[in-house]
């Protein structure tokens, strides 16, 4: 249902109200925060650009900034989305945030030129897309990114599946979230696909592993930085 964001026009707020609560609560934002606070060159004093890509609401790129802002590094943040109501409710939530700038662009051909980032990542989305546009999103990532990107996921298993099936059912009434909630777990990938993944669309020797709770993470460096 968030896929075709322009006929749940009325769950569409109170959905991606949960995927932030989701995000917060069960690792989303500790894996991309995880991923700056790894970075030897991000010290205090220094600067980054950023690409979020299929941002939502922009939870991710409001953590990342709040992260800089306490270790004293200057964040460019660009959040994108294709979905222009989606947007909408980025600009919302994110209200007058300078060091966040929304624009409305296609993850599987962004309008970048090469290296135009530091950094590049794709949070709770990679599930949204089929083998092949999943292959090229992640070609696109790692195109526009000059030092290295991360793909942060859910990972597809029968717990995941139903430890998704009980949450949803508990905590939320909106009929989008209870939906998209379980049947995104069964639309992600495991771990061994998330690798072949990687190895189609060329990333080298990109790292992906497991992270709590049902997450896969993605790590792919650009050479020679």
């Amino acid at each position: 249902m968030l896929d075709s964001p322009a006929e749940y026009l009325e769950e569409l707020g109170r959905s991606l109200a949960e995927v932030r609560g989701v995000n917060r609560w069960l690792g989303g934002i500790a894996v991309a925060v995880d991923f700056l606070r790894s970075r030897p060159e991000l010290v205090p004093g220094s600067g980054a650009r950023v690409l979020d890509v299929a941002t939502g609401t922009g939870d991710i790129p409001l953590a990342l900034a709040g992260w800089a802002r306490t270790n004293d590094v200057s964040l460019e943040v660009t959040a994108t989305d294709l979905s222009a109501d989606v947007l909408m409710h980025a600009r919302r939530h994110l209200a007058g945030r300078a060091s966040i700038q929304l624009e409305l662009a296609d993850a599987t051909a962004l309008p970048y030129p090469d290296s135009s980032f530091d950094y590049v990542v794709c949070n709770l989305a990679l599930h949204h897309f089929a083998p092949l546009q999943a292959v090229q999103v992640l070609r696109e990532m790692y195109r526009v990114a000059r030092r290295a990107i991360l793909v942060n996921d859910l990972e597809r298993s029968r717990p995941a599946y139903w430890s998704a099936k009980l949450l949803f059912s508990i905590v939320t009434r909106d009929p989008m979230a209870r939906h998209d909630g379980p049947l995104s777990v069964l639309r992600s990938y495991t771990l061994e696909e998330m690798r072949q993944l990687a190895r189609e669309a060329g990333l080298g020797e990109a790292r992906v592993r497991s992270r709590p709770v049902f997450r896969l993470e993605l790590v792919a460096e650009k050479a020679g930085q």
